[in-house]
């Protein structure tokens, strides 16, 4: 691939949700397919044009005007006068296209896509699909479902669109205290399908944990902001301060057992505990548990002078109050180097034994990296 298709890749990842609530602004009653399809003929033009005229000086401005003059041709060929002329009145924070007006219209598409008529679940695969452009069948690995179940809940979430005009593009105004806990657990899912990419895709994996990042920064500095909202980013720091050191040259994963904690970015791990003790409350989200398991690890100085005792205990309450098989797995790791390797072997092997979460391959490499451990002759 040439630079400008490079170009374009990138601007794909980056512009695609953002360009689609921009449409939605301006065009309400276009549906989200036709937003859709407009901006993937949009960048289908860039890909034709580009090669041949050259990257033009703002391609962000470009895009989106393309696309708006496609949403127009769209409104005069189905004949819908009115619409047009209700487009006209509509003001949109990002028309002159700004960096921040685009950054702006993602976290607006992030809000819209929190509808409380729309389903939890189907808000947050609304979301992960059209305001982080992840492909399906990523989402379906996010939920450990698969691929045929999103598709359908995406197929059911725009007919409900559809069939009761719910409006998808929300204002400033719009941002309610009753969607922050589902747009939190998108940013969370966005945050983590970012810092699970390896080999060529570590830096396109970072530029979305740094989206993660913005969109919950932006939350931060509104009237929005929760103890969640800072447990959360200090979560993602206390990540994203470890991100450098689990590769190697090559793009290989280091297990956090042989990362060179010399690359682990100090002043970030400052932030994230100076945010995470701020978050303190009467009560305390997930993200709150994670942060300090997260912290756990920052603070120890070596991989043998990691507190596993601590690190089960916040497993354990975690447990509680969010269920989940990769907490279990996760918890189960942790046993094993608490010395606990029994009760370890018995969560696994229940998980195992479940006919749907005995897919996972994280279940699998765990099992078998612990029967490497407990008996290194037979194990591998």
């Amino acid at each position: 691939m040439n630079e400008t298709g490079k170009r374009i890749e990138v601007l794909y990842k980056d512009k695609f949700g953002q360009l689609i609530s921009l449409i939605l602004q301006r065009f309400r009653s276009l549906s989200i397919e036709s937003a859709e399809d407009i901006v993937q003929e949009t960048f289908a033009e860039a890909a034709m044009r580009w090669p041949e005229q050259g990257i033009p000086e703002n391609p962000s401005g470009w895009l989106y005007q393309t696309c708006k003059n496609k949403s127009i041709n769209l409104l005069k060929k189905n004949y819908k006068t009115e619409d047009l002329l209700f487009a006209k009145t509509v003001s949109v924070a990002a028309e002159e296209i700004s960096e921040h007006g685009f950054k702006d219209a993602q976290l607006l598409m992030l809000m819209a896509c929190c509808n409380p008529d729309i389903t939890p679940k189907a808000q947050v695969v609304l979301a992960l699909k059209y305001v982080s452009n992840l492909k399906v069948e990523n989402i379906a690995l996010q939920f450990g479902v698969e691929l045929e179940a999103i598709e359908k809940m995406l197929y059911r979430a725009r007919q409900k669109i559809k069939s009761e005009a719910l409006i998808l593009s929300a204002n400033r105004y719009d941002y309610s205290r009753s969607r922050l806990s589902i747009v939190h657990k998108v940013i969370y899912l966005i945050f983590n399908e970012g810092y699970k990419q390896s080999g060529e895709k570590i830096s396109q994996g970072k530029m979305m944990c740094e989206d993660a990042l913005t969109l919950n920064k932006f939350l931060f500095d509104s009237p929005l902001c929760n103890s969640e909202t800072k447990a959360l980013q200090a979560l993602m720091l206390f990540n994203i301060a470890r991100f450098e050191a689990r590769f190697d040259a090559h793009g290989n994963a280091i297990e956090l057992e042989y990362q060179d904690r010399s690359f682990w970015d100090g002043s970030l791990i400052q932030l994230a505990h100076q945010l995470l003790t701020e978050s303190e409350d009467s009560t305390f989200s997930p993200y709150h548990l994670e942060a300090a398991i997260a912290f756990v690890h920052c603070k120890a100085q070596s991989f043998e002078d990691t507190d596993w005792a601590a690190i089960c205990r916040y497993y354990e309450a975690l447990l509680k109050i969010y269920p989940s098989p990769f907490v279990e797995i996760n918890y189960a790791v942790a046993l094993q180097y608490n010395h606990q390797d029994e009760k370890a072997f018995r969560i696994l092997m229940d998980l195992h034994r479940n006919p749907y979460f005995n897919k996972l391959p994280i279940l699998e490499m765990t099992i078998r990296k612990y029967l490497k451990r407990v008996n290194p002759e037979n194990g591998a």
